[in-house]
């Protein structure tokens, strides 16, 4: 793989200090390689393949897509980042991050716990009921409201109507 953008170290491939990089792909050869990403601006990272899990921290304005994921996808300190799913996904763990667009692309993407914490802007969209259908988007609550009933703190998203 001539891939200068992405290392190979051990199990865990890197991609970090990307800006601009719309062609940055990463080719999985083992499900038990994980890709970490770290620092990408305005850029595009493609894993092809099946992978461990993946993480992203400190990406602004970019998009990642990837296809099975056996464990985990990490965002972490990010901002306006666009993922896609395109194969199977256990679990999405969004972390201190803004402006974040899932795609999930398939019914095996769709089974995913997703897992949000200090984040705001974040929406799930998944494709519409055939090929001329829009994509349906999903916004998470970012609102919540806590009360005690029979003696137990019940919390959940607020209803607007």
């Amino acid at each position: 793989n001539e891939n200068k953008m992405a290392k190979l170290e051990g199990n865990k491939w890197f991609v970090e200090n990307l800006s601009g990089v719309t062609d940055c792909v990463v080719e999985v050869a083992e499900a038990k390689q994980g890709v970490f990403i770290s620092k990408i601006k305005d850029s595009v990272v493609t894993i092809k393949g099946k992978c461990s899990a993946i993480a992203i921290e400190s990406a602004e304005g970019s998009g990642i897509i990837f296809d099975d994921v056996v464990a985990i996808v990490e965002v972490i300190n990010s901002k306006k980042v666009q993922l896609q799913a395109n194969g199977a996904l256990n679990q999405l763990q969004i972390d201190k991050t803004s402006g974040a667009t899932i795609f999930l692309q398939t019914e095996a993407s769709q089974g995913a716990e997703i897992v949000t914490s200090l984040s705001s802007e974040l929406n799930i969209v998944v494709p519409g009921a055939d090929e001329e259908a829009d994509p349906i988007e999903h916004p998470v609550p970012e609102q919540y409201v806590s009360k005690f009933v029979d003696g137990k703190l019940v919390t959940g998203p607020t209803d607007h109507v």
